[in-house]
């Protein structure tokens, strides 16, 4: 199993507040993803990165108890999270397991999910090899990334930046710079077909304070995180004079769903 990265000690650090903080968002999407790739009844289904349980467990419950999903994450944490969701639900299991190298034999899944996840991974391309690998003939791959963000969040992250010791750089993958290179990539892991469509999901702040709480619940941590405590306040306050009001963010999210 590959070493944690430190994305993942930095999910692990936010699993108690991941997704729970009272701000729609992470769950919306993962309805949609669902909904895009239709898991039916008896069907066997891994979740590459099953987080808090948001797409492991309408996925389950898609399946039935005639279904098998399998979840897994390298975050503790996140595993500990997805297994408290999916209480009750014997078709589920959920183990500590990198979604860059699932370690499971060819063909063994009908249904491929991965929610949020692709463009954290340290090679994405040769995960989405690796997907087609573990499919059966004609299963579903169906992974979620972000298309554009309110532009309110990349402001707030960089009033952030002002007050943290070493901001921290991040680029993603060429490959998740527009829809088409998007499928493009798909396409060239050797699946047959790749539908690209694009979602949007608002999200509500009470004020900076929530906004500020919800940033360090999720990725966002990693700049949170180097914000000195004495800092904190002028970084809300900063945050509260400088973006526009009401703070009701509009994601959009691109949703992809290949076939083999």
């Amino acid at each position: 199993m590959t070493e944690p990265t430190p994305i993942v000690r930095v999910f692990d650090q936010a699993s108690e507040t991941y997704d729970n903080v009272g701000v729609k968002f992470f769950r919306p999407i993962a309805a949609q993803l669902v909904r895009a790739v239709a898991p039916r009844p008896g069907e066997r289904v891994l979740d590459a990165g099953c987080g808090a349980g948001a797409v492991l467990v309408p996925v389950a419950e898609a399946v039935g108890p005639g279904g098998q999903v399998i979840g897994i994450d390298l975050a503790p944490g996140m595993v500990a999270r997805s297994r408290a969701a999916a209480t009750g639900l014997d078709q589920v299991r959920v183990e500590l397991g990198d979604a860059q190298h699932p370690a499971y034999p060819d063909g063994s899944f009908d249904v491929i999910t991965s929610g949020l996840v692709l463009f954290f991974l340290p090679d994405p391309p040769a995960a989405l090899t690796a997907y087609h690998r573990l499919l059966r003939p004609g299963g579903r791959l169906a992974v979620s990334s972000f298309a554009q963000h309110d532009p309110r969040y990349p402001q707030a992250m960089k009033i952030l930046a002002r007050f943290a010791d070493s901001p921290p750089e991040r680029r993603n993958h060429p490959m998740f710079d527009s829809a088409e290179s998007l499928r493009e990539a798909v396409l060239a892991a050797g699946y047959a077909a790749a539908d690209v469509r694009e979602v949007a999901v608002r999200s509500e702040f009470n004020d900076a304070a929530h906004l500020y709480e919800w940033i360090g619940s999720h990725a966002g941590r990693q700049m949170v995180d180097r914000i000195p405590v004495a800092r904190r306040s002028l970084a809300i306050s900063a945050l509260a004079a400088e973006l526009d009001h009401p703070l009701d963010f509009t994601t959009r999210v691109r949703i992809v769903v290949a076939q083999c």
